[in-house]
């Protein structure tokens, strides 16, 4: 008699041991796509992300323009225009991204309050509108110098940066402030440009506007010091 058969399932032959799954199989297999490099906050040093490219490129449209001999060519008032429609762009663009960084917070306000200043010292034929732009610019650098951040990032407020930064700077006093220190300048330098006006000439509604938007930049000024002291 010829031995009975073994019970159970033959053994298959030996197997080689399985090959790890390389990253980008992996991520095949999940269907996903690595993002563009540019666009990975896990692969790009900070300084080179994507909305932080965006705060270099205001920063040399700032600088072109106050090199212009005519301070307000169609030309300068172009880059500070780019400047000022960037500025609505890197915020979007590192949050969508998960690319929000103190350095590229801090670049874009300095950004903001250097334009803004050299639009009113360019445009301006009131030594007061002058002189209080650039105490607020002044007092926005050191105080983000001193925190290291942006007055609206501060933990602690009053009645009057309250009301400024209401709905992200999106009500009337902070629309004024605009006004004051971005909206009106550009008018006067787009007249200039299109029509070789003066480029601190003005009508009697264009300086009602301003000056209304010069009392909400002082007190937002004299706020956000009397804000850092309490800090």
């Amino acid at each position: 008699m010829s031995p009975a058969p073994a019970r159970g399932r033959a053994k298959s032959p030996a197997r080689s041991p399985k090959r790890a799954a390389s990253p980008a199989r992996k991520t095949k297999a999940r269907g996903k796509k690595a993002p563009f490099v540019l666009l990975d906050p896990k692969r790009m040093p900070f300084w080179l992300y994507a909305p932080n490219l965006l705060g270099y490129i205001r920063v040399a449209t700032l600088v072109y323009a106050m090199r212009e001999a005519d301070r307000g060519s169609s030309v300068a008032g172009a880059c500070l225009a780019l400047s000022l429609a960037i500025d609505y762009l890197d915020g979007p663009c590192a949050r969508h991204f998960d690319m929000c960084t103190q350095f590229g917070d801090i670049l874009d306000h300095v950004c903001d309050h250097v334009t803004m200043l050299w639009l009113v010292h360019c445009t301006t034929n009131s030594e007061v509108d002058r002189a209080v732009n650039a105490l607020h610019c002044g007092v926005a650098l050191a105080y983000m110098a001193y925190t290291g951040h942006y007055f609206k990032h501060a933990s602690t407020s009053n009645q009057v940066t309250a009301i400024v930064e209401a709905n992200n700077y999106f009500n009337m006093p902070s629309i004024l402030w605009n006004a004051n220190t971005c909206v009106v300048p550009l008018v006067k330098m787009s007249y200039h440009a299109a029509f070789s006006i003066g480029l601190t000439a003005s009508t009697p509604l264009l300086d009602i506007v301003n000056y209304l938007g010069l009392l909400v930049t002082a007190a937002y000024t004299a706020a956000c010091v009397h804000g850092a002291m309490q800090q």
